[in-house]
């Protein structure tokens, strides 16, 4: 989905917020998303190098983690364009991106962003819970990585947001 000035996305409008501030929002993403490294993540979910099945499963979990919390980010920055941005880029990625993995991906980022929605960046506890639930066992340990995935969280959420432009 290329448009002619050679942005991927097809912005149009009409849009609220300034079509270049979209743009970048979109573009800056898309980068963003590409680039994400989740080592710090796996360590607090105590994923190891040589759970190779886990690992692979865990990319999914944490990069529809990172989808739902910058669609997060875009309600905060964007509020009457974040749907139409999420879908876009949605649509963008689905397109470019046609593999298993991606599609996967992409539903659970949009799970992910159904967890956040009622409780937006009040509350990251649920998909801590459940991002822990993939790998760690002992209820003690469990309580402290959320604890921990939670601060990873409201952190990766701050750095999603001062990218948006």
């Amino acid at each position: 989905m290329r448009i002619s000035d050679g942005h991927k996305f097809p912005i149009s409008p009409p849009y609220a917020a300034p079509m270049e501030a979209v743009r970048t929002a979109l573009d800056n993403f898309t980068a963003l998303l590409n680039d994400a490294d989740f080592s710090d993540a796996m360590l607090v979910l105590e994923v190891g190098r040589f759970q190779f099945m886990l690992r692979r499963q865990m990319k999914i979990e944490l990069g529809g983690m990172f989808i739902a919390l910058w669609r997060l980010a875009l309600t905060r920055s964007f509020p009457q364009d974040a749907d139409r941005m999420f879908e876009v880029f949605c649509s963008a990625y689905a397109h470019e991106h046609t593999d298993e993995q991606s599609t996967r991906l992409l539903t659970r980022g949009g799970e992910y962003w159904a967890m956040l929605k009622p409780h937006g960046d009040a509350d990251f506890t649920e998909i801590a819970r459940h991002l822990c639930s993939f790998s760690i066992r002992d209820t003690r340990a469990a309580k402290s990585a959320q604890l921990r995935m939670v601060l990873y969280m409201r952190k990766t959420y701050k750095f999603l947001f001062e990218r948006l432009f």
